[in-house]
């Protein structure tokens, strides 16, 4: 499936409605509360051990999304030691306990998995495109949404060499406690399929 393509009117409008900084507003009233495939939940902030969490949004057949795991594996691994709670959410309905831990295994994702299916987190974030990342501060705030780095200028535009790495600026800035050079920048990748949105809340 060529998710690219699904650029539909109400993923518009979801965008829109979850656009910065709206959606975090409400949502930093709420503890961040995060169960995974395994049927564990987290509570990343409240037991103040994270000073950060992460929540990356990936698709199983999105190109780009799969070319960053090796990079989202790295910085798991790196960031997991220094406080920071990093999750890799699927929102897509169709990917269920079994297929997540294939992917997993197939693209070797170290990350805990959650399954997004009502898109709770999705909304939570604001997010819309896969590879997607979010950052909530050590106060459940959002303070950056977007790309894991600048390794694509455009859907099927891969730059020679990275030469921003936002996420890691970003978290690299959280722990030194200085301020963050950008809020949000835009992420290249797959739309999430919020079609199915529309028909549940009716």
């Amino acid at each position: 499936m060529n998710r690219q393509r699904n650029i539909g009117l109400i993923a518009a409008l979801l965008a829109l409605a979850c656009a910065w900084p709206g959606a975090s507003a409400k949502d930093n009233k709420e503890a961040l509360r995060i169960t995974d495939i395994d049927g564990k939940t987290h509570e990343p902030l409240a037991s103040g051990k994270s000073k950060a969490v992460v929540l990356v949004f990936v698709l199983r057949d999105c190109p780009v999304s799969n070319v960053y795991a090796p990079e989202m594996t790295r910085i798991h691994k790196e960031y997991s030691k220094k406080g920071i709670a990093i999750f890799l959410v699927h929102p897509d309905r169709d990917t269920d306990t079994k297929a997540a831990r294939a992917h997993a295994k197939e693209y070797k994702l170290s990350a805990p998995l959650v399954l997004d299916h009502d898109h709770k987190l999705v909304r939570r974030a604001g997010a819309v495109i896969t590879p997607e990342a979010a950052v909530f501060n050590a106060k459940g705030h959002l303070v950056y949404r977007g790309r894991i780095d600048n390794l694509y200028a455009d859907y099927g535009k891969k730059r020679f060499n990275t030469t921003r790495r936002d996420l890691r600026e970003t978290l690299d800035a959280l722990l030194a406690s200085k301020p963050l050079a950008k809020r949000t920048t835009k992420a290249v990748g797959c739309y999430i399929d919020f079609s199915n949105d529309k028909k549940d809340n009716k």
